[in-house]
């Protein structure tokens, strides 16, 4: 009896245990797209015996050392190029083009101290060569020399655009000893603190080499980014890109849990698993390469289907019928979509080196996924063996869990789609 008391207790700590891990990580907002992604392209390219990069960069995080002092200060954002008005929703700020073509040294200053180039830990001479300010971001993307040296000799905004759209075109010419070794890229300010929604990525090109080499790293360069030239390297790390993704978008990882809570290590799981990847591939390469609609409510719309799509194998897990193997290929096709929601973000759809960008990825998504299924099966292999009365009320907590938190997201992402309509 005691005995039994105990094992009961257990089981009731590991249902407490699993379902607050699950409700603890259930966070607002979309998983695969921000509206307030913020990107920086760098391109990097050899030129007269030296380096010149070619920089597109959200203003903010070229004032991103007062932007991050007047947050931790609470005190108002002040730069002799920067002025505040008053709006019906509060302060904004905009860049004062008239004091920039005042002073338009001390803004050319402001812009080279943005970034730091180093070769082998050693920092490297830079001057700024030229600039251009938009009012939003260009369409035209920086993939080449010739398109970063088009966007430089566009004039400036002549109206002072909004600081936190807009956004600046600049050249700096590199004095660098050996121009082909690994140059490292780091921010030369402090980081600003992003607002909730916001996530900040670097775009980096290497056109030293021919075809350019493209990836993405996020963040604001505290730690440096490396171009090493290495076709390897940037293959490896989409791998790691795809891996991350999947383990870090919950919505993704808490599917594949139900799908194994539901199956167990059987045959048919690796149907199912085989079903959905197969699905995720094709809409992930089809949507990035630009075959799905552009409507504005699509994107929350398959969000909103994905969380459905979780809500629907938790509950079929939890009673035993996890669903066909088309069932799990329609799946994979909404997880595409959001997969490729997340790689336009990070790489863009007309980065150099596509194609093998886009299979890393998609390998790096695989592994991450066998990572999250190898981890669920282990845990139900050692609860079977070691705690047998512990495994069904386990098993049927953390899928009740896992279906309250998808209900959530549903009824937040149906929001989303009210708010784009």
């Amino acid at each position: 009896m005691i005995l039994a008391c105990v094992r009961v207790q257990r089981a009731i700590e590991i249902i407490l245990f699993c379902a607050a891990a699950v409700l603890l990580a259930c966070v607002p907002s979309y998983a695969h797209f921000a509206q307030g992604t913020k990107v920086r392209t760098i391109l990097v390219a050899e030129d007269g015996g030296g380096l010149v990069a070619y920089v597109r960069v959200p203003a903010p995080l070229v004032f991103s050392d007062l932007v991050g002092r007047a947050q931790v200060d609470q005190v108002p954002l002040t730069s002799p190029f920067l002025r505040a008005e008053t709006t019906g929703t509060g302060v904004r700020y905009r860049i004062d083009m008239e004091a920039v073509s005042r002073d338009r040294a001390g803004f050319e200053d402001r812009l080279q101290a943005a970034l730091i180039f180093a070769q082998a830990g050693l920092d490297l001479p830079a001057s700024l060569t030229g600039f251009t300010v938009h009012a939003r971001r260009p369409a035209q993307v920086l993939d080449g020399v010739e398109a970063a040296q088009a966007a430089l000799a566009e004039d400036s905004t002549a109206l002072d655009p909004v600081f936190g759209a807009a956004v600046i075109d600049y050249a700096v010419r590199i004095d660098s000893p050996d121009p082909a070794s690994d140059i490292e890229i780091r921010s030369g300010y402090a980081p600003l603190l992003p607002g909730p929604g916001v996530e900040i990525e670097n775009h980096l090109v290497d056109a030293r080499v021919q075809p350019p080499l493209s990836s993405t790293v996020p963040g604001q360069l505290e730690a440096p980014a490396v171009l090493d030239g290495s076709r390897l390297s940037i293959f490896l790390h989409f791998v790691y890109q795809g891996m991350l993704h999947i383990l870090e978008g919950l919505d993704h990882v808490l599917l594949v849990i139900a799908l194994a809570l539901g199956v167990g290590a059987t045959r048919k799981l690796i149907f199912l698993v085989t079903a959905f990847t197969l699905g995720h591939s094709v809409t992930l390469i089809a949507s990035f390469l630009g075959a799905t609609p552009t409507w504005p409510w699509f994107i929350p719309a398959v969000e909103a289907a994905i969380a459905a799509s979780v809500l629907y194998a938790a509950v079929a897990a939890m009673v035993r019928k996890s669903g066909s193997v088309l069932v799990f290929a329609g799946i994979g096709l909404l997880h595409g979509l959001g997969f490729s929601f997340v790689l336009g973000d990070i790489l863009g759809r007309d980065a150099p080196g596509l194609v093998a960008a886009l299979l890393a990825f998609n390998i790096g998504i695989e592994v991450g996924q066998l990572l999250i299924l190898a981890v669920t099966l282990a845990i139900l292999f050692c609860l079977e063996h070691l705690a047998t009365p512990a495994l069904r009320p386990a098993r049927l907590g953390t899928l009740a869990a896992i279906a309250i938190l998808s209900s959530w997201w549903v009824a937040e992402r149906l929001g989303g789609i009210v708010s784009a309509v």
